[in-house]
């Protein structure tokens, strides 16, 4: 799947289940269990303004009043460049990586947000069957080492024969159930 395309979709799942957060939402408690609503979308925020900083050499962050879709478009955009697909990139967790990898990196994350407000919320996940894939593609290879960076939930891979998107959830460290 191109990169491009899959951080569009990631982009609408996130945008899809945090349009269900009421005012009241903001303060529920999510999948990551050190994280409430409001402290998982200012994440995917500061992740989005990072990958528009690597691939566009402009210092950027999120500033208050700033929403989702501002900077869901902008990190879009900064995918969408002529030359960032091979564009050597610093990822402060990984190290050097392509631009590509880290758009990849970045709507993969973006996607498991999307599962972890859903449950926030109360609200159903139908997972992205060429997303899914997608990420487990380079997940399976990458999972293992994830979880040592302190970056990321320590995660289990329960195998080729676990449903993908179970796969996929449990390679980041969260359960399905």
């Amino acid at each position: 799947m191109d990169n491009l395309r899959a951080l569009r979709i990631a982009n609408q799942r996130f945008a899809l289940h945090l349009d269900g957060i009421g005012d009241d939402g903001w303060a529920l408690a999510t999948p990551c269990t050190e994280w409430t609503v409001r402290e998982l979308v200012g994440h995917v925020l500061l992740g989005h303004a990072h990958l528009v900083s690597v691939l566009t050499d402009e210092q950027v962050a999120p500033g208050p009043g700033d929403t989702f879709a501002e900077w869901a478009a902008r990190a879009e955009r900064a995918a969408g460049l002529p030359g960032v697909a091979g564009r050597t990139v610093r990822n402060p967790v990984v190290g050097e990586l392509s631009g590509d990898a880290a758009v990849r990196i970045r709507w993969s994350d973006v996607y498991v947000h999307a599962w972890d407000l859903a449950r926030a919320r109360g609200a159903e996940f139908t997972p992205d069957q060429e997303l899914t894939e997608a990420a487990l593609e380079w997940l399976v290879p990458a999972g293992p080492g994830l979880g040592a960076t302190g970056a990321f939930a320590v995660g289990t891979d329960p195998g080729p024969g676990a449903d993908p998107f179970t796969r996929m959830l449990a390679l980041t460290g969260r359960a399905s159930g």
